[in-house]
């Protein structure tokens, strides 16, 4: 092959240029509205367990910085055992194995809010 063939074999097309920009625009959008929906999501839970609620001492079971800061908790209700995790807007010197204040639906217990959370 000669060098002109070669660079022109090589050269991207405006039309891959549009394809890989759409593409880029279709996951971007995708993610917005997934981020979006969640957002709401949480936002439902949070109003549902503000209508009925009872708070119960919890356990942190665990507590993660990374890629966002999330606390694991564990209670009981009745006799059954609920864990989960919540999101911790609120600083805290709290350690894993600290007793923390949970406010729950009365409706569904798997719906909560821990004291470290801005809708607390």
């Amino acid at each position: 092959m000669s060098d002109i063939e070669e660079k022109n074999k090589s050269k991207i097309t405006r039309k891959q240029y549009i394809q890989f920009a759409f593409v880029m625009i279709v996951m971007l959008s995708l993610f917005i509205l997934f981020v979006y929906y969640m957002s709401n999501n949480r936002q439902k839970e949070i109003q549902e367990i503000n209508i009925d609620y009872s708070f119960t001492k919890g356990v942190i079971t665990r507590i993660s910085l990374y890629k966002g800061h999330h606390i694991f908790v564990k209670f009981k209700i009745g006799n059954s055992i609920i864990g989960g995790s919540d999101g911790m807007q609120k600083p805290t010197n709290k350690k894993v194995g600290d007793s923390i204040w949970i406010k729950y639906s009365n409706d569904n217990p798997k719906s909560f809010i821990t004291e470290l959370n801005n809708g607390y």
